[in-house]
């Protein structure tokens, strides 16, 4: 028996190590896109090939691999940590930029491991898919996955609201391939961009250019941050297909070719969550459900233009978990967290047209969010007990034209954007705010129409030492006579890239960026006026940044930067006297309200990065920021905002083990972000408290606390299975391992109630205005572990 067993252990074996698999890698000219001559090796062994344009490379056993792409006269670049798996003809595209030319005779080539741009030579950085799917506590989320990196901040463990440098969450921007795409959050905070779980489809992401500054003249309406998210391409042999089986969703995936010719290829995505079944099990009381999809679609021209189709799309729901441990936390979320269904949708289409110097790009758009929230005083659903009741939609449509061409040695870029957006807004709203009561009556219908030009160059000097680019864009909108004008909404930029040193390089950018307020805000209307179409202007916002950068042996990176940005213009709150850059980190809307442009802060601090992408199995990046974020207030002081976090420090490291096992982890400390104490005695009011269904902040002593500092650990393990024609890969994630303290440091307040469950009043022969409630006070829960595992089925 004991013969037997090792017999077919053997035979096991050898099947195991004879699967192979094949990957396609495109190859062209970055800046003209088109196909190039080159030669593909795989690092650690010894055997190449070369090819013009397309390059397969068959008969590869199953494994993680990093391909080295190189073309005469250009920089060499890599494909890191591709997965080969078997039976599978994996399709990856790569664009190289031309080298150094020194002489005729003489032409440096040199090897890109981190990108940077001649726009951009600081604030970016690149992260692949499969460095996302590895990060410990992303879950295959992007905006989790960026945690990892200098300069981002978060505000809770089970939501993805981003502040980058001190900036707010709704000061983000996002394309996939060049389109637009608004929301990439399920449940999305209206008028910002955070949420608790992440859209787009990881595995269809070839990587992610993520700006932290330095945004390309090309984008408008960014501020704190910019992602840009490029596709990867279909398989090109066969339709091939994905399952993945988890704790949190279930999601189908398909990918291949859909003409006989392989010229149409498609990638196809729905996924189904499971997450209202983990949060009820760990007795959390809310229970967000959601539907997505995604899909690209195709078409490649033999001249090596392209024409693509991009859709992705959510429904939300939301319900509440009435079984959930009655503690104080728990009931005092399901009293005030509304039931807010939503859907929202974006669709492109893009045509890349290749010319004899540079290329053309085409892009049309449309995006949609539907947006409903319902709230009843202690979700008893009476007439009389309604707090709101809100619905509203903003669509807009799109068109952009982007240009790359060369004039002798300068490299230029220019185009232009038309935006046209409607938003409507039919909604009741009962609100407590600093000055009052408010009731407002919402019957808002906007129209308005955006337009967008720029232009960008770029030139190397001094024995290409010293590489400089200028440019600048003009933005301007139809909403009023404060938006109308171009020439108000200059915004240039200048950068500098200075290689001092073989492997070392002194780096600068600043520039002036502008963006219009959200959509709630510009479309309040109230008693039939726009109440606010007066008094918004364009938020400007001025960045200086400055750095040093290492580039050295086995694939590592140091960076230090030091960045200040400078705001004016924000939009700034009548009724509650703060400016909106203090709001934006949870569920709800931001900016329906009266507002007016009076807002201005500043942000700024230093930054430090060492990266190290996988050599030896082992892949790490340690991240530190030290820094202040300050905005003002009703009397024009400059105070902490909510995202004042002074210390941001993150640990991710990975480790490539023996018979496809995969080990990270990631640990991160932020320090205490500010708070706004609760005015406990005005919150007691049974008018004001029956309104709130909770405690009141007391926004004359905005952000005068300090939360706690907020620590936790995250890890994950996968291990794969590799068999004749599929694969099987089982994986575990674990956020906040050992269940650290809540970042809040405010009380949670709730009624006193008799055991009727109704609240105690105090002075009940007082007359019903002036009557107040018992409120208990008592402390935050403890942040719990979240685990999700799961099982992925690729053949």
């Amino acid at each position: 028996m004991r013969y037997l067993f090792t017999f077919f252990l053997l035979l096991f074996s050898f099947v195991l190590k004879s699967q192979v698999g094949s990957i396609n890698i495109s190859v062209f000219d970055e800046f003209s896109k088109k196909p190039l001559e080159a030669t593909i090796k795989i690092q650690k062994r010894s055997d190449s090939i070369s090819g013009n344009g397309r390059i397969q490379l068959d008969n590869i056993p199953s494994g993680s691999y990093t391909f080295e792409i190189s073309a005469e006269n250009y920089n060499t670049s890599y494909l890191y940590d591709i997965n080969i798996i078997p039976n599978q003809n994996l399709s990856y595209s790569v664009g190289l930029n031309k080298s150094e030319i020194k002489s005729i005779q003489e032409v440096l080539i040199t090897k890109k491991t981190y990108k940077t741009t001649a726009e951009s030579p600081v604030s970016l950085r690149n992260i692949t898919s499969e460095e996302i799917q590895k990060n410990a506590g992303s879950n295959r989320d992007i905006s989790r996955a960026i945690l990892s990196f200098p300069g981002v901040g978060s505000t809770a463990t089970f939501r993805n609201d981003l502040f980058i440098r001190g900036g707010s969450s709704a000061e983000n921007k996002f394309y996939i391939d060049g389109i637009e795409v608004p929301i990439i959050n399920h449940f999305q905070t209206q008028g910002a961009s955070g949420g608790p779980r992440g859209i787009i489809t990881v595995d269809f992401i070839k990587d992610v250019d993520f700006y932290s500054g330095a945004f390309p003249a090309k984008r408008n309406g960014a501020l704190s941050s910019l992602f840009e998210f490029n596709l990867k391409e279909a398989r090109k042999d066969k339709l091939g297909y994905k399952a993945i089986v988890g704790l949190d969703d279930l999601q189908l995936m398909m990918d291949g070719p859909l003409s006989k010719d392989q010229s149409w290829s498609g990638l196809f995505s729905v996924r189904k969550s499971n997450l209202q079944l983990l949060f009820k099990a760990i007795g959390l009381p809310f229970l967000p459900s959601y539907y997505d999809a995604t899909f690209k679609v195709s078409k490649k021209y033999k001249s090596g233009d392209e024409l693509y189709f991009i859709g992705l799309g959510a429904i939300d729901k939301f319900e509440f978990n009435t079984n959930a441990k009655k503690t104080l936390s728990n009931l005092t979320l399901i009293d005030r967290l509304p039931v807010a269904p939503q859907w929202n949708y974006t669709f492109g289409a893009g045509y890349r047209h290749l010319v004899d110097n540079g290329n053309w790009l085409f892009t049309i758009s449309r995006n949609m969010l539907d947006n409903q929230a319902t709230k009843y005083y202690r979700n008893i659903e009476t007439p009389d007990n309604l707090l709101f009741d809100y619905n509203s939609q903003e669509g807009e449509n799109k068109i952009r034209i982007d240009r790359n061409f060369m004039l002798g040695d300068f490299v230029f870029s220019a185009g232009t954007n038309v935006n046209y957006a409607k938003y409507t807004n039919n909604s009741t709203i009962k609100s407590v705010n600093q000055s009052g009561l408010s009731f407002d009556q919402i019957n808002a219908d906007l129209k308005v129409f955006q337009y967008g030009f720029y232009v960008q160059s770029a030139h190397k000097f001094f024995d290409n030492k010293v590489q400089l680019s200028l440019g600048t864009r003009f933005d301007a909108s139809t909403y009023s006579q404060q938006t109308d004008n171009p020439f108000d909404q200059f915004s240039p930029r200048f950068s500098l890239n200075y290689k001092f040193a073989d492997r070392w390089a002194f780096n600068f950018n600043t520039g002036i960026y502008h963006a219009l307020p959200a959509y709630t805000a510009l479309g309040l209307k109230l008693n039939d006026v726009l109440v606010n179409r007066k008094t918004l202007k364009y938020i400007q916002n001025i960045h200086y940044v400055a750095g040093l950068e290492y580039n050295g042996k086995d694939n590592l990176r140091l960076t230090m930067e030091g960045y200040y940005k400078k705001y004016k213009n924000y939009p700034f709150s009548l009724r509650n006297q703060i400016s909106l850059a203090n709001i934006g980190a949870d569920f709800g809307v931001v900016g329906s309200e009266p507002l007016d442009s009076r807002g201005f802060g500043e942000t700024y601090g230093i930054e430090f990065l060492a990266q190290k992408r996988t050599l030896n199995n082992f892949y790490g990046i340690l991240a530190y920021t030290f820094g202040y974020s300050k905005f003002s207030d009703g009397a024009g002081n400059l105070l902490p905002s909510s995202w004042d976090s002074r210390h941001i420090l993150s640990v991710s490291a990975g480790k490539v083990l023996p018979r496809n096992w995969n080990f990270s982890a990631r640990f991160r400390l932020q320090s205490g972000l500010p708070e706004t104490p609760y005015d406990l005695i005005r919150s007691a009011s049974v008018p004001i408290w029956n309104i709130n269904n909770g405690p009141l902040q007391d926004f004359a002593k905005l952000n005068s606390l300090r939360g706690n500092v907020a620590h936790q650990l995250d890890l994950r393990t996968e291990k794969k299975w590799v068999f004749k024609k599929w694969q099987f890969t089982a994986y575990l994630d674990i956020i906040n391992v050992y269940g650290s303290k809540t970042a809040s440091n405010l009380p949670v307040v709730n009624l006193q109630r008799d055991n009727n469950d109704n609240g105690v009043i105090q002075n009940p022969n007082a007359s019903p205005a002036d009557q107040n409630y018992l409120l208990e006070v008592g402390s935050q829960d403890k942040n719990m572990p979240i685990p999700y595992f799961g099982f992925i089925f690729e053949f």
